[in-house]
């Protein structure tokens, strides 16, 4: 009983209080006023364009992170152990180190930038850069679900398809997607709001053009920073009521998966 207070009292302190601070604050003026500071320009295209990130960003980790996933349990080897140390690094590094090694890498006088740009294309102060920082930052948090769970699980299952016939994709799509499942949610989960919360990595490759290349985070600390702190706390509201409401869309469906599991069982 005592230690169950004291995780709440923790987890309060360090969760609950700030958003409800944050909450507090973007309501001080009433549900009018707050609608209103919803419609401003600036904001509405720095949500444009973490939308837009987001909707690049999450898929591709996702198909990374289940792929790397699958190759590194299935296929151990010198190379998979190397791989599997290797992607979380963007865990161990400063989003702003990430972002600067980007920019050493992808401005016009970078090592690839140079090349890139005779190309006609440009990865700084653009979307591609957005998108590549906002991958980085984010690329271990799908697979770091997905690999315990399919070391548990084994390949019996999928030994024995095969053995009766089943082709590769029908044992993925039937038995291997369907195990983790419930993994792979909560790493896109992770992704999403890593992705649509980022700020260092981001700063530094997008310039923080505004109504160009700035996101919502970006948005965000700009308002902070020119002292317009209502929209700031406005839009600090809106990226963490959108991580609540993902999260509790994902419990109550693992609430009803369950329910129906033990229900059929």
């Amino acid at each position: 009983m005592i230690l169950r207070v004291v995780v709440l009292l923790y987890v309060g302190a360090l969760v609950g209080l700030p958003l409800v601070f944050v909450f507090q604050q973007a309501l001080i003026h009433g549900l009018g006023t707050f609608f209103r500071a919803l419609g401003d320009h600036q904001m509405d295209t720095a949500m444009i364009l973490t939308a837009k990130v987001a909707l690049i960003a999450v898929p591709l980790n996702v198909l990374f992170g289940v792929g790397v996933s699958l190759w590194i349990v299935r296929h151990p080897s010198w190379l998979t152990r190397a791989i599997d140390t290797l992607i979380d690094i963007p865990l161990a590094i400063s989003p702003i180190i990430i972002g600067l090694v980007l920019e050493l890498a992808y401005a016009q006088n970078g090592w690839f930038g140079s090349g890139l740009a005779a190309l006609g294309w440009h990865v700084m102060f653009s979307l591609p850069g957005i998108v590549m920082a906002s991958i980085f930052v984010s690329l271990p948090l799908v697979s770091r679900q997905v690999i315990p769970l399919l070391r548990e699980m084994g390949n019996h299952q999928e030994q024995t398809a095969a053995t009766l016939g089943a082709g590769p994709v029908r044992i993925f799509c039937t038995i291997t997607m369907r195990s983790i499942t419930w993994a792979t949610a909560y790493g896109v989960s992770l992704t999403l709001a890593r992705v649509i919360g980022e700020y260092g990595a981001v700063l530094i490759i997008s310039g923080n053009i505004a109504l160009v290349t700035q996101t919502l985070t970006l948005n965000i600390g700009a308002n902070f920073d020119n002292f317009n702190d209502y929209q700031g706390f406005v839009g600090a509201a809106l990226l963490a009521l959108a991580s609540i409401v993902l999260l509790l869309i994902l419990g109550v469906a693992r609430h009803r998966e369950r329910k129906r599991h033990d229900y059929l069982a």
